[in-house]
């Protein structure tokens, strides 16, 4: 114990009073576990005190959408919380905006922490972690947190890719660019990026600036193309008419090998070099500019705080994540340290750009099921899961339907959450578990015994998302591009031995009776056949 420092214990800490950590706590909570949330800041949510930086949050936050079921409702709600206090309302109840300000999500966290009751601790921000025989150990001050679990929901810190004098002080960031569209009238500006903070920073100055250019070596991914919602958003992207409709602004495509500056330069403060040929008539590559502002995204991965040889942190490789994120196991835990788990945006590195998982709507989800996991495996309280008792195959398609038809959860995490139906050979009954993660099935159950339901989308080839033309009919579902169910049965090594993919709908239900329901029912007859055929066999086998 260190000298002179105050030693407090809890089952779970959880470092980070945003969206992510509130959740975790919310969660916690209900389980009668005991925890404590670590703020660094004076107020829950900090990070969105700051950010957005012009206030306008592209979460979506759909007030009607003709249904009175609440959890369908979540499906097109953004931003509420998985709460559960009775005084608490939804996310919707506090404005009408289609895209909010930011400020309404503060004010938002602070109703929803006062009316939980949470467990949070104020202006105590974390300075180092360690671990010693199975505990770890947060230092903050004068004080030393104690944990057999670590929920980590730090908010991200500002990324910059290796750019030579990108470091350079006269750069703006994203995180400190004035708002004052004065200092910015009739010059010319480079915004180093093409993701929604980028576009944010261009459509407040679209018509301030005399030229903005967008540079990153990457193309510009579209959320409507790829289905990613950190993608590129249709509410960011106003300034791609401009530019296509040749008013001076402008996209470019290649990197950046050099920036210097010169304040005297007549011709711009900033002198950019380009690993490109601007125009084909044109080789130079080399453009002058009044400012430049990086907005080149948040490392969510700070291994200075963390003691090496105790909790050895592993940077996720994968060249898309570009080194922003940590490497997690299925579970969400940090490859490789025990006990210690990512919660909120570093969640979404297990099926990375394939939902929403680093975002409220998705990680409420995931979070929850974390939390679920974490009770069963050290606390020994069950999975939530439901006995369907005496329940034939259309009984079992008539439940699995109305999950279908009215779930948030694994439609916002598709191919990622699952819902498990298992097969209880001795009572000859069902049971169900809801938003069980996918890549952890062989943990919990046998292969031959489930079947699993997910959604998720097709793929068009590369066409773009207007363009593109349906090829989906009833004879050939499994050619949907939009969100549809998908179930499937496996084999004895988890392979899939039976896929089944529901067409897809214009309105997101499954309930036709010929479309849906019959499939539906045949593909859980050849799964119960099997599961039947079993059963006899292993009594035959008792027998003899």
């Amino acid at each position: 114990m260190d000298q002179g420092m105050k030693t407090t214990y809890h089952d779970f800490l959880v470092v980070g009073g945003g969206p992510a950590g509130i959740q975790a706590g919310i969660l916690l909570q209900n389980k009668n576990l005991d925890y404590l949330i670590l703020e660094r800041t004076s107020a829950v949510g900090a990070h969105w005190s700051h950010y957005p930086r012009h206030r306008s949050l592209i979460s979506i936050n759909k007030r009607f959408t003709g249904s009175d079921n609440a959890e369908f409702n979540l499906r097109h709600d953004w931003n509420s919380l998985l709460t559960t206090a009775e005084s608490q309302k939804p996310f919707t109840e506090y404005t009408d905006e289609l895209y909010p300000s930011a400020d309404t999500l503060l004010q938002y966290l602070k109703d929803v922490v006062v009316n939980h009751d949470l467990n949070i601790k104020y202006e105590t921000e974390v300075s180092y972690i360690t671990k010693s025989n199975g505990l770890f150990r947060v230092s903050s001050g004068h004080e030393v947190f104690e944990c057999k679990h670590l929920l980590l929901g730090m908010g991200g810190k500002p990324w910059f890719p290796n750019v030579p004098g990108i470091d350079l002080p006269e750069i703006d960031t994203y995180e400190n660019v004035s708002l004052d569209k004065k200092l910015f009238e009739n010059k010319r500006v480079l915004i180093l990026g093409k993701g929604n903070s980028a576009f944010e920073c261009g459509e407040y100055l679209a018509n301030t600036a005399s030229i903005l250019h967008f540079v990153s070596p990457r193309q510009i991914q579209f959320a409507w193309n790829t289905h990613y919602v950190g993608d590129l958003r249709a509410v960011r992207n106003n300034l791609l008419d401009m530019y296509q409709l040749k008013s001076q602004h402008a996209i470019l495509n290649g990197s950046i090998t050099n920036i210097d500056y010169d304040p005297n330069c007549a011709d711009g403060r900033f002198k950019v070099d380009f690993a490109f040929s601007l125009t084909p008539e044109d080789p130079v590559s080399t453009i002058y500019y009044d400012n430049i502002i990086a907005c080149t995204g948040f490392k969510y991965v700070d291994t200075s705080m963390f003691d090496p040889e105790k909790i050895p942190v592993q940077i996720d490789e994968r060249p898309a994540l570009r080194g922003k994120f940590p490497k997690v196991d299925p579970d969400w835990q940090y490859a490789g340290v025990e006990n210690m788990y990512a919660i909120g945006a570093p969640m979404q590195t297990v099926n990375f750009r394939k939902n929403a998982g680093g975002f409220i709507h998705g990680f409420r989800y995931t979070i929850k099921t974390l939390v679920d996991l974490i009770a069963e495996k050290s606390f020994d309280i069950p999975y939530p899961s439901t006995k369907l008792s005496n329940y034939n195959i259309s009984d079992l398609a008539d439940y699995m339907s109305s999950r279908m038809n009215s779930c948030s959860s694994i439609y916002q995490m598709y191919n990622e959450l699952c819902d498990v139906i298992k097969y209880n050979r001795e009572t000859d009954s069902f049971t169900y578990y809801k938003d069980y993660p996918l890549g952890l099935l062989s943990r919990k159950f046998r292969a031959d015994e489930i079947v699993t339901f997910t959604f998720n989308f097709g793929c068009r080839g590369g066409e773009d998302a207007f363009t593109y033309v349906l090829e989906a009919t009833p004879e050939s579902p499994e050619k949907s591009i939009f969100i549809h169910p998908v179930i499937r049965s496996y084999d004895s090594t988890f392979g899939v031995k039976d896929e089944l993919h529901l067409l897809e709908n214009l309105e997101s239900t499954w309930d036709d009776e010929e479309l849906h329901l019959q499939p539906l029912r045949s593909m859980l007859r050849r799964s119960y056949k099997m599961h039947v055929v079993m059963a006899e066999q292993e009594q035959r086998t008792k027998a003899s």
